[in-house]
């Protein structure tokens, strides 16, 4: 069964006047040569550029993003995608009663509705289709026959707790339905990362998952998966990110997206353009955040000549204890060359020594022995760090809303911070939420998310403007010697003598 000709047959899902755009994703879909549509520039953007059809896989991907303007037909291809997967898929060497299932996922089952009752809708009114099927559909379900003639039902499932609907049966394909909805592992107990677990050993050989819908907040798993894959397909993944005027030119004229531009500038990037829409109560904005982030998250070694700070944002139980190192490079840049995070839990909350002296052995190649903090348990934890031989010392910043959230915003704006590219630190700086006070002014919120965690980076980030280290000194002499670094390097590994003794003698 040919998922294109399902789509664009009279007697299948009749969508006779499906635009060239909407064709090449059925082909990306099931794997075939996109042909003549090759070329389209449309659906060459969709992709990433033409690279990326150069590289699109000669077989069906495990795994289909679609990002997709509304209107756009997106609900009617996945449903013929499950139509299409309960037909061809592997049932072979399946034991007597057991029916695979073909998973049409949403958050809520009103969500799920529109995709199932367009499925059904084309079934029962097809002759062609509905001689597969195998008794009546009902609210949530309709089985049809395999080519093997096994039968096959495909369901609305509600999103659940750690994806325990999808568990109990084989699967021939799954459908998130607007899947950029959906919340990560860390956000919520119903989540998307959750789900794609509790499937991944269930799929039957050749099943695929598509995650559909219109894009949304610059965050959770679609939103990872389109920064990391989108231009580069591959067997594994293929994300297609289609705007209205791409996959719909009959409706999506200049004069109707004009329109909802000027009604509402979000609403034309996200369910016209295709573009993840940051809340409007963010303090940054996600397109500055990632234009400040460097292409890998490894560590910027210490150069000489360069001043170093160090910030945290201390933490025990659940939230991160985040570090933070900047530098300011030349050409006023400056660097975060070093992040780091430990993450403790109400069961098995974080030892602030074993914490306290990790950081000092990472801070020692920067020469830094003293890091900003906030006020929260100072002196227990400047006292902890001095029992446990750590020689840091600490000194206490207070946050100043006003300031210093002007100051990041600046920052990202001027594009004059550099970040590793790491994932959890981006997704705390563009969940932060900005909104007046009452008495004036404004007040910066931390979302706090399922797992205990509020924005833990960019608190840190936060309290660095505080802290920002100026420009590189005109002398680059050493301040060791690296006879003098390599020892106290080992001190600390062996834990032999007290760091902050031999550091005295060293400096002395």
């Amino acid at each position: 069964m040919d998922l294109e000709a399902v789509l664009t047959d009279p007697e299948g899902f009749g969508l006779t006047t499906a635009s060239d755009a909407q064709r090449a994703v059925c082909r990306m879909i099931a794997g075939e040569p996109l042909a003549e549509l090759g070329d389209n520039p449309a659906v060459v953007e969709m992709l990433g550029g033409q690279q990326a059809v150069t590289a699109l896989p000669g077989s069906p991907p495990r795994l289909v993003c679609l990002g997709a303007a509304v209107r756009c037909a997106k609900s009617t291809i996945v449903a013929a995608a499950a139509v299409c997967a309960a037909y061809n898929g592997d049932c072979s060497n399946l034991k007597p009663g057991e029916v695979p299932r073909v998973n049409i996922v949403s958050v809520d089952l009103d969500k799920a509705k529109e995709t199932f009752a367009k499925l059904v809708g084309a079934i029962t009114t097809s002759p062609h289709l509905a001689s597969l099927l195998v008794g009546r559909p009902t609210a949530d379900s309709v089985t049809i026959r395999n080519h093997s003639g096994w039968p096959v039902e495909i369901k609305m499932i509600a999103g659940a707790r750690a994806g325990q609907t999808l568990i109990s049966r084989w699967c021939l394909g799954a459908i998130f339905d607007e899947a950029p909805r959906m919340l990560g592992q860390s956000d919520g107990v119903v989540n998307l990362d959750d789900a794609l677990t509790a499937l991944r050993a269930r799929m039957r050989p050749g099943a695929q998952i598509f995650l559909v819908g219109s894009l949304w907040a610059p965050r959770g798993p679609v939103f990872d998966l389109v920064q990391a894959r989108f231009g580069k397909p591959g067997a594994d993944v293929v994300v297609i990110i289609a705007s209205g005027p791409q996959l719909r030119p009959d409706l999506y004229t200049p004069e109707y997206c004009e329109r909802i531009r000027l009604d509402d500038d979000r609403t034309y990037n996200s369910d016209v353009l295709s573009k993840f829409a940051d809340p409007e109560d963010a303090m940054l904005s996600s397109v500055d955040v990632a234009a400040c982030q460097r292409a890998n998250d490894a560590i910027i070694p210490f150069k000489y000549g360069q001043q170093y700070a160090a910030i945290m944002d201390p933490a025990t139980r659940g939230n991160g204890w985040t570090l933070v190192v900047l530098t300011m490079a030349p050409g006023e840049l400056w660097q975060v060359v070093l992040a780091r995070e430990w993450v403790g839990s109400r069961q098995s909350p974080l030892r602030a020594s074993d914490v306290l002296s990790e950081m000092a052995a990472d801070l020692l190649p920067y020469e830094l022995f003293e890091v900003h903090t906030d006020q929260w348990g100072f002196d227990l934890l400047q006292n902890i760090a001095e029992l446990a031989n750590t020689g840091l010392l600490f000194t206490m910043l207070t946050r100043d809303d006003e300031v210093d959230g002007k100051r990041l915003e600046t920052l990202f704006g001027k594009r004059q911070l550099s970040l590793p590219a790491n994932r959890q630190m981006r997704a705390d700086l563009i969940a932060l939420k900005k909104r007046p006070r009452q008495q004036g002014g404004s007040q910066i919120v931390f979302p706090k998310t399922a797992d205990g965690r509020h924005c833990d980076y960019a608190a840190a980030l936060l309290l660095a403007m505080q802290a920002l280290p100026d420009a590189a000194i005109a002398n680059d002499a050493p301040t060791m010697t690296e006879d003098e670094r390599l020892a106290i390097e080992m001190l600390v590994q062996t834990g032999r003598q007290p760091f902050n003794n031999a550091l005295d003698r060293m400096m002395g």
